[in-house]
């Protein structure tokens, strides 16, 4: 199971490369990658997962005004073009993204304690 979710970040990592800021987004769905295969080799310490968890929490939370905004449009679809075309649902994604990257690195913190 550990794999498989190692390989499904890899996946987003890789599919980030023709995005305009993948600089950011790459390293980010990696970090996640790598610490799950470290955690299946017994290489990782709760205090890595802990950091992740900070990281990601606080980075999500960065988000929380253009989901707002997205929530109070009615929840338009953000699934369409991959060009936003509102100013909010680009940010909605990488709120998402960074809900599952926060998500995971919780479930292998509580693992791993």
């Amino acid at each position: 199971m550990h794999k498989l979710i190692a390989v499904v970040f890899l996946l987003f990592a890789i599919v980030q490369y023709n995005d305009s800021d993948y600089l950011i987004w790459i390293p980010a769905y990696l970090v996640v990658s790598i610490l799950v295969i470290l955690y299946d080799r017994e290489k990782t310490d709760h205090r890595v997962w802990m950091a992740a968890v900070i990281l990601y929490g606080v980075w999500m939370t960065s988000y929380t005004p253009e989901l707002m905004d997205w929530l109070n449009e009615g929840m338009p679809s953000i699934t369409g073009s991959m060009q936003a075309e509102s100013p909010f649902i680009e940010f909605v994604r990488e709120f998402f993204g960074l809900a599952l990257c926060f998500v995971t690195s919780y479930v292998y913190l509580r693992k791993s304690t």
